[in-house]
């Protein structure tokens, strides 16, 4: 999201009307799903996608049309043979993409998108919330906050609760329905360790909006030069992890254990099980981990608490992976599939 909002302050301070594109609704099998986002100007797609293909150059051309028109459109793309709407996809599946008209030189609109980047650079709680309206001239929507309301323009919603989500929803309310995005990842992964496993994660996980926190006690290999996609990097004593990362974990967040042996794993670990985190993962062969386990029993925690469905010894989606770069795609695959299949919210 930070890229769609900086792109918006970049071409208003071009002049330059844009388009917003985005799923709103799917149903059946569809390349993107409901909040997938693109941007568009006169002359064509500038970022994101909504799945390519037959519809995405289709909201394309509608998006170009809507960028001189300045009226925001609603539009259904049937993605499987139909008496109507066919367009020639076989994927199975329709998606229902609202294109948001957002016009150059528009203060508010400057401010919303500004409002979003100060919540990304501040790593705080944030939504892009829109109202699913076609056929207007005049935009409502605006940027919730944790507990307020940081940004708006036009009519605004008089529940707002609903609409502070770990993922998109559309809500229905009296004012009609409005379509919710986190703008930031509410949960954190925390990675205990900094060696080569972490220097090939961190930026995989940059790049898929992953909030990461890296906490090792080796000084020296806490350096920004190897973190840069870091929101933190915490340099403090295994034997007393809460000294240096004071507040527990939340439900939100995920714990990375990827530390250089089994003493160190096993201080992690009773420091993430300890808290409510989402996600527990520890890197290390069944070997490594059987020993782990027992100190772990040993030291008071139940059957169910290491059974437990948060609890993934070894971490990864099984890959065959060997090398740090390959362990590291399936850390962050499984961390994907876990954030995706994750509910819940404020």
């Amino acid at each position: 999201m930070k890229e769609l909002f900086t792109l918006i302050k970049k071409s208003f301070e071009q002049k330059e009307n844009l388009v917003l594109a985005l799923i709103a609704e799917n149903s059946g099998s569809t390349p993107r799903g409901q909040g997938a986002w693109m941007l568009v100007n006169k002359t064509g797609r500038i970022a994101g996608t909504i799945g390519g293909a037959k519809p995405e150059f289709l909201a394309i051309e509608e998006g170009k049309k809507i960028a001189e028109s300045g009226v925001s459109a609603l539009k259904t793309y049937i993605l499987h043979p139909a008496e109507t709407g066919d367009i020639g996809a076989i994927c199975g599946g329709e998606i229902t993409v609202f294109l948001q008209y957002l016009g150059a030189g528009d203060s508010e609109l400057s401010a919303i998108a500004g409002a979003a980047l100060n919540a990304v650079s501040l790593s705080v709680p944030a939504w892009l919330v829109i109202k699913i309206d076609k056929g207007r001239e005049k935009a409502s929507l605006g940027i919730l906050g944790k507990d307020s309301i940081l940004a708006w323009k036009g009519t605004c919603p008089e529940e707002t609760v609903m609409l502070r989500k770990e993922k998109p929803l559309l809500h229905s309310t009296a004012q009609g329905d409005w379509l919710s995005l986190p703008v930031n990842s509410t949960g954190i992964v925390y990675v205990f360790g900094s060696g080569h496993v972490a220097r090939e994660l961190l930026p995989l996980l940059g790049r898929l909006d992953f909030r990461c926190i890296v906490f090792d006690d080796r000084e020296e290999y806490c350096k920004g030069e190897f973190f840069p996609a870091a929101e933190q990097i915490i340099t403090g004593n295994y034997e007393d992890i809460g000294a240096s990362i004071p507040e527990s974990l939340t439900g939100s967040d995920y714990a990375v254990i990827l530390t250089r042996g089994h003493l160190w794993d096993f201080q992690a670990e009773v420091f993430a099980l300890k808290s409510p985190a989402h996600y527990i993962g520890a890197i290390g062969s069944r070997t490594k981990h059987a020993a782990v386990r027992q100190k772990l029993l040993a030291a008071g925690f139940s059957e169910a608490d290491l059974d437990a469905p948060r609890f993934h010894a070894p971490i990864g989606i099984d890959i065959g992976s060997d090398t740090p770069a390959e362990i590291a795609v399936s850390i962050a695959a499984e961390l994907i599939k876990v954030r995706n299949c994750q509910q819940g919210g404020f």
